[in-house]
Parts: C-alpha cells; sequence; structure tokens
C-alpha cells in the first residue's frame, strides 16, 4: 500500500496498563514522518481517571488538531478526553474497553492480580497471553522489561480503577471519527465494547492477533489505520 499523507495533526499515543509509552516504537517504525506525541503517565498510585485525562491533554501542546491513538487501558482516557478538548477530531481504540475487561479482575484480590501480572513477566506466558508465540525475542524482552518496571502501587490503583470501570456512556456520546481495532487472538481482554454503546461514528476492524496489536501486528494495525483515516478524510491518498 503506498504511504499515506498526513494532514496537519498530531498524533497523541497514551500507553496500556503500564502507562510508560516505551511500547509504542515498533509501530512508530511503520508510520515515519508522522508529528507523534508519546505520553507516559506518572507512577502515581492516587491518580483517578480524570488525572489521566488532564495529563494526556497537557501533552497536546501547541497542536490545533489531534488523532489519539488509545491503547488497552487508556481507552477511556482518550473518551473522556475528546469531551474536554475540542481539538480532539479522531479517536482509535486499540484491544481497548469502557467496563472492566475482565471478569477475574472482579473476583480476585487486587495483590492476587499483581502477583499475576508479575509473573507474567516470564517469557512463555507474555508470548501465550500477550504478544504472540511467533513475537521476536527483542519484542518479548522489551515487554518483559516494561512490566517488571511498573511500581507495585501504582499497577495496583490502576487495577482498582479497572474494576468499577464504566464509560458506556461516554462511549455513546463520541462524534468525532471512532476506529476499534480488535484483536481477535485477545486472551488479557474478555469484555468487549458494548454494543448498544457503540455511537454512529465507530468502525470496527478485527485484527487477527493477541492483545499487544500494535507490537505484535504493527503493519496490519498501520494499514488499517491508514485507510479508515483516508476514509474519513483525516489523510489524502
Amino acid at each position: 500500500m503506498p504511504p499515506a499523507h498526513v494532514t496537519p495533526a498530531r498524533w497523541l499515543l497514551l500507553p496500556g496498563l503500564d502507562g510508560s509509552g516505551e511500547l509504542f516504537s515498533s509501530f512508530l517504525e511503520h508510520v515515519p514522518g508522522i508529528d507523534a506525541v508519546v505520553v507516559r503517565y506518572p507512577d502515581e498510585p492516587t491518580a483517578e481517571l480524570d488525572d489521566y485525562v488532564r495529563h494526556a491533554a497537557s501533552a497536546i501542546g501547541d497542536a490545533p488538531r489531534c488523532v489519539v491513538i488509545a491503547e488497552s487501558f487508556s481507552g477511556p482516557v482518550a473518551l473522556r478526553l475528546h469531551r474536554l478538548d475540542e481539538r480532539v477530531v479522531a479517536i482509535v481504540l486499540v484491544a481497548s474497553f469502557v467496563t472492566c475487561p475482565h471478569p477475574l479482575l472482579r473476583a480476585f484480590p487486587v495483590s492476587a492480580a499483581i502477583a499475576l501480572a508479575r509473573r507474567a513477566a516470564f517469557r512463555p506466558l507474555l508470548r501465550a497471553f500477550c504478544v504472540g508465540r511467533d513475537a521476536s525475542r527483542q519484542c518479548v524482552e522489551r515487554l518483559r522489561s516494561v512490566v517488571r518496571s511498573v511500581p507495585a502501587d501504582t499497577l495496583a490503583a490502576r487495577l482498582v480503577l479497572l474494576r468499577s470501570l464504566d464509560e458506556s456512556a461516554t462511549l455513546r456520546a463520541t462524534r468525532v471519527p471512532l476506529l476499534y481495532l480488535r484483536a481477535l487472538r485477545d486472551r488479557l481482554v474478555r469484555t468487549m465494547l458494548p454494543r448498544d454503546a457503540m455511537p454512529a461514528s465507530l468502525r470496527e476492524i478485527a485484527i487477527d492477533g493477541p492483545h499487544f496489536l500494535l507490537q505484535a501486528r504493527p503493519r496490519a494495525c498501520r494499514e488499517a489505520i491508514a485507510a479508515w483515516a483516508v476514509h474519513e478524510g483525516l489523510w489524502s491518498e
């Protein structure tokens, strides 16, 4: 597919549960020349959802227009950000959710969930649950390093936020172009976007890959986003 030419809109990349932004590097290699800002959330265990929203808003800087690409945990942040800042002209949700992503998160104590996340830093489990068995060693090692670097209290606070999460009404009220990249082999998120909350502006594209789509299937994600962006008038051929 020939490269698409982006209009002067800044890309704001919001990270998953790790909050580091360090896992976007492989995807950004497939979109050279893009004005992109990768957000890193502070390791603040007292942060509420709106604190993440305000931090993301500050990263837009002086850009007149912004396309938000939100991975997993950051989907609800992106949807609230659209309501806060009218410069958000489009949103891409990647393997994300608007309600508690897995029933076991409510069933188990947070301490058990943290222990499980730490245990998931073993390479075979990262391949099985996060990036796929065909992931490169480099991809697995990068993810392992990032997972192990998240402070336990920060991870606990973010998991608590997800337990009671319900941004269905925010999703339903979204009016800007909205793309949902759904991972067909997602073993971490069991709660898909609720059908009765999907706005008319939403388009769903399924990609054959694991939860960490941008890391495991960067080319497929880039092609899906490019085709959608051209259709929505965000890019020109």
